[in-house]
């Protein structure tokens, strides 16, 4: 009753070994009467001899290396193993989705020849050469071609006959074990579904070979469900079905609901027994079959219900942590990236299995950007809306593509409801901040005042952009209101950040104070706000605005020729432009002690003592006096450096450039550094108002011999030495107050 594969006599040999592997199957002609059945109509003549094979073994392969674990069959239902719904369904799977699951159940095939010295090859790999059929009522028909995959003939012929592939994958593996072999012998694809082969004769030739058993089990089945030719076990009767070809194991009456199941009868005319159902994919007793057993394990172990559940109509669905949104029969993974604004619209997944999504077509990642399938709408999903893009133009601004979209069908796409439009503002999860796309950058500003005073539109929607779609753009410095302290995350150092990427640092807050600007500090600013910040400076007393040079004090800007020797820091324009100027002449500025007469004056990073009267006016030129009043504590605060005269000493005017030396109300030139050195005097010289410098005459060259007090000295490197007899000699006369200056001996 057993029709086994031609084997070598050595592989007879082994044939125990390989029991738990191979099929046993069993044929039965076409048109035989099972024993038992309770009513039939009788038989009539069948168009050809067409008779298949049913399987009575445990299982063809292991089931173990199939990762299958089934122990039970709850849910079998003897009388409607599969609805006619989800047996003809042909669209189950594509020719791509056929492929892949044939290469995910062999990850190695182990290759070589089989016993009749034939090359082994495993279904995922196989190819032959399809052979033409025409069309007739059961199926469209079939053009030949060479070189056909078995997923690509098996998806042919899928659409040609109206079966489900998966119908035809399932067979394959309880007859041959194909999907699932990882050294298929070559005899198994030539009798693949053990069409056309009876156990009563050799099989017919017409159905020898892979395309012939795939096209012909496919037609066949077309044929029984017809049921003009077959009838003995028509739906919608109650027939008494086998357990096993021994009929004294008995039988059972089975109604027998659909055209589907029917067929199944045809093709395998057992049903499993009480200890076939225990078994699981395991072994029952003498009296069981398991044909339609394992039909039914295979197929619900591998793609699903074979009633044709409904699946959930999500859009969102989920196979453990994995979530898919689900439109139009393609499926989009959800990342986590995206999956906040995905439950914010369309709420919690339900629960799906995996043979439902493989089921669809693969979308990939899905996107925030939607399209309308019907409308063509173009949107934006956040926070629990849809946002319509104005233009494609815009999408690709948000680093997007109209010709790479997650496509919604209209009612999926208007499920969640319409919100503002899109425009070029968003905003980052977790990112307090507000920013704006230029360009390829994206402009961070610290918040809504914060842009205003940027000249920005404050009040456009701003979409939130996941934290990943950030690295597709350059970000730029945080833009703060002006003015703003701040300190970073971490630290409590206070800084005053500039838009153009200069952190300064504040040492005093007497320092912000003097510029008028609030101490009020925005703490803890997390670093990446000031990762593009890689300017650093210091805030002094000194800054510099539209390309002119302020003292700051009292919140006020005393504009001044230079900074004095300190170094000046440049805020940005909206920052200058909040402070204020109390004097913006041009002259030199001297600043003293309110409750004090001493006035001092910036020069070399020191505030220098004037010393007298005809300092400040050679210091001041022909102008005012510009003098600015600070609180003694303030004036405290400033480095202080020896005091200034420019009566005596080394003077220069910015006029000339040249150097003098100053002595009794003349100016002396200084032809050379060298000579100055001789007199010990220093490589510096104090500058005066070029008005007030061409008003004092001009007395010779400067000298290394001197005369002070009526004694004459020669210098040299510093050294004065007396001149015991001047004669010949005309000495530099100096002041008193210049020869106290210097180092006579």
């Amino acid at each position: 009753m057993s029709r086994r594969a031609p084997r070598s006599r050595n592989n007879r040999k082994i044939t125990r070994l390989l029991t738990c592997f191979l099929a046993v199957t069993v044929v039965v002609a076409g048109t035989v009467l099972p024993a038992g059945a309770a009513s039939a109509a009788a038989p009539v003549a069948a168009p050809a001899a067409t008779t298949v094979s049913n399987a009575v073994s445990q299982i063809v392969g292991d089931p173990a290396a199939s990762g299958i674990v089934k122990s039970t069959l709850v849910g079998f239902n003897p009388g409607n193993i599969i609805s006619d719904a989800v047996f003809t369904n042909k669209s189950t799977m594509t020719e791509a989705q056929i492929q892949a699951f044939f290469n995910s159940k062999v990850s190695r095939c182990l290759g070589g020849t089989d016993e009749n010295g034939k090359p082994i090859v495993c279904l995922k790999d196989f190819k032959i050469t399809s052979v033409t059929r025409p069309a007739d009522q059961y199926c469209s028909g079939y053009s030949g071609a060479a070189n056909e995959s078995a997923a690509r003939i098996i998806y042919r012929v899928s659409q040609a006959c109206n079966i489900n592939p998966q119908v035809l994958i399932v067979m394959l593996q309880k007859e041959q074990g194909l999907i699932t072999h990882t050294w298929p012998s070559a005899w198994r694809y030539n009798i693949a579904l053990g069409q056309g082969c009876p156990d009563t004769a050799p099989c017919d030739p017409n159905y020898i070979g892979f395309f012939h058993q795939i096209y012909g089990a496919a037609r066949q089945m077309q044929i029984y469900m017809e049921g003009r030719w077959f009838q003995w076990y028509a739906p919608g009767k109650t027939w008494n079905i086998l357990y096993n070809p021994n009929a004294n194991c008995g039988s059972s009456p089975v109604y027998v609901a659909n055209k589907a199941t029917s067929a199944l009868y045809y093709y395998t005319p057992y049903q499993p027994n009480a200890a076939a159902l225990r078994a699981g994919y395991g072994t029952g007793d003498g009296c069981s079959a398991y044909g339609n057993r394992n039909f039914y394990n295979y197929f619900t172990d591998w793609f699903g219900s074979t009633q044709g559940i409904k699946y959930p109509d999500g859009p969102i669905v989920n196979v453990g942590k994995d979530i898919y949104a689900i439109s139009n029969g393609t499926a989009y993974h959800i990342t986590a990236d995206v999956w906040p604004e995905y439950k914010a619209a369309y709420g919690n997944p339900e629960a799906t299995v995996n043979a439902h999504i493989a089921s669809l077509g693969q979308g990939g990642a899905a996107s925030l950007f939607l399209r309308d399938r019907s409308s063509g709408t173009v949107a934006y999903l956040n926070g629990g809306k849809t946002h319509r893009f104005a233009s494609c133009d815009l999408v690709a601004k948000w680093k997007g593509s109209c010709a790479s979209l997650t496509t919604f069908d209209s009612d999926d796409f208007t499920r969640p409801g319409s919100g503002p439009e899109m425009t070029t503002r968003a905003n980052v999860r977790g990112d307090t901040r507000i920013f704006a796309i230029e360009g390829n950058d994206l402009v961070p500003y610290q918040n809504a005042a914060a842009m205003s005073s940027w000249g920005q539109n404050a009040s456009l929607y701003a979409a939130t952009m996941p934290a990943t779609h950030l690295a597709k753009f350059s970000v730029r410095p945080t833009r703060f209101v002006p003015g703003q302290l701040i300190t970073v995350a971490g630290s409590d150092r206070v800084f005053l950040p500039s838009s153009d990427g200069q952190l300064i640092y504040v040492p005093v807050f007497g320092n912000v104070t003097s510029l008028g600007l609030s101490t009020n500090v925005l703490k803890s600013v997390p670093t990446p706000w000031i990762a593009q910040y890689p300017g650093r400076a210091n805030l002094g007393r000194y800054v510099e605005c539209n390309s002119a040079t302020y003292f700051t004090a009292g919140g006020m800007l005393y504009r001044t020729p230079s900074s004095g020797g300190f170094v000046s820091v440049t805020p940005d324009s909206r920052t200058c432009a909040l402070l204020k100027v109390g004097d913006d002449a041009a002259g030199p500025l001297f600043v003293r002690a309110t409750n004090d007469t001493a006035v001092y004056v910036a020069d070399g990073g020191t505030f220098r003592h004037v010393a007298n009267q005809s300092t400040l006016a050679a210091l001041r030129g022909t102008g005012p006096t510009r003098l600015v009043s600070l609180a003694p504590a303030d004036l405290a605060t400033l480095p202080k450096g020896a005091p200034i005269r420019t009566d005596i000493g080394l003077v220069t005017t910015a006029g000339d450039g040249r150097v003098y030396l100053a002595d009794a109300g003349r100016l002396i030139y200084l032809s050379s550094w060298t000579t100055a050195d001789d007199l010990g005097l220093p490589r510096a010289a104090v500058t005066i108002s070029d008005a007030v410098a061409a008003s004092i005459p001009r007395a010779g060259t400067v000298s290394n011999v001197v005369s002070c007090n009526s004694v004459v000295y020669s210098a040299k490197a510093g050294v004065f030495t007396r001149v015991g007899d001047p004669t010949g000699l005309t000495p530099m006369v100096l002041s008193a107050d210049n020869c106290a200056t210097l180092p006579l001996r």
